[in-house]
């Protein structure tokens, strides 16, 4: 049987380029022997594992994996460990703000993914904290990032969030698409959510397109 690697058939059945992605997950797997290679080999592709492309409503674009095992797990902004990242901590008092009564116990955003909310970096993998490297793994996994959009421009009826300046320019694809409803903002982070993040009211107006269909984003 050809690996599939877990990815849910709706998306291989709708183009998902899989003999790109059987190479580059060997690629990858090889230079573990080296290197440590964020996340594990079996989270990389989490995000197309979780969340069927027949229930994808929104896309969230985030950049690279979080550079520690204690955090990484495949979805971007969602983390394994109870310590919360810096990130995660602005995004969760913005749906506090938004929803007095949601609760956040877990950094895991699994329930937003089952939902229907794509959590997907650029750059699936991590090595080591020199840019180059960070490059290096965007590079490697662009023609995949594009395949992704392409398949989801096709599809249409979705809400994307582009939280700062590199989502906005990886994301520009989306843009001018009728069936596409683009929601920008600055980034979640310390340095610039208090610039736009933390007003943008992206869940609410998210919530509100969505009607019936809103996301709870409770964890």
């Amino acid at each position: 049987m050809t690996e599939t690697f877990g990815i849910d058939k709706s998306w291989i059945d709708a183009g998902l380029d899989m003999d790109l992605i059987r190479s580059i997950m060997q690629e990858i797997e090889k230079t573990r022997d080296s290197v440590e290679i964020l996340p594990k080999q079996e989270d990389i592709l989490n995000a197309l594992k979780l969340c069927p492309l027949d229930n994808v409503k929104v896309l969230i674009i985030g950049q690279d994996p979080y550079p520690s095992a204690e955090h990484a797990h495949g979805l971007a902004f969602s983390s394994l460990s109870a310590n919360t990242p810096a990130s995660l901590k602005n995004i969760f008092k913005k749906l506090e703000k938004d929803f007095p009564n949601s609760v956040h116990k877990s950094n895991l955003l699994i329930n937003w993914e089952k939902q229907g909310v794509l959590l997907l970096n650029t750059a699936l993998t991590f090595e080591g904290k020199d840019s180059k490297l960070l490059k290096k793994h965007t590079l490697l996994w662009s023609p995949v990032i594009k395949n992704i959009f392409d398949i989801l421009k096709k599809r249409g009826n979705l809400i994307v969030m582009r939280w700062g300046s590199y989502a906005q320019k990886a994301g520009k694809t989306f843009e001018n698409i009728d069936t596409i409803t683009v929601l920008d903002s600055t980034h979640p982070s310390p340095l610039s959510a208090h610039r736009g993040f933390m007003t943008s009211d992206h869940f609410i107006k998210c919530n509100k397109i969505l009607g019936k269909k809103a996301i709870n984003w409770n964890t």
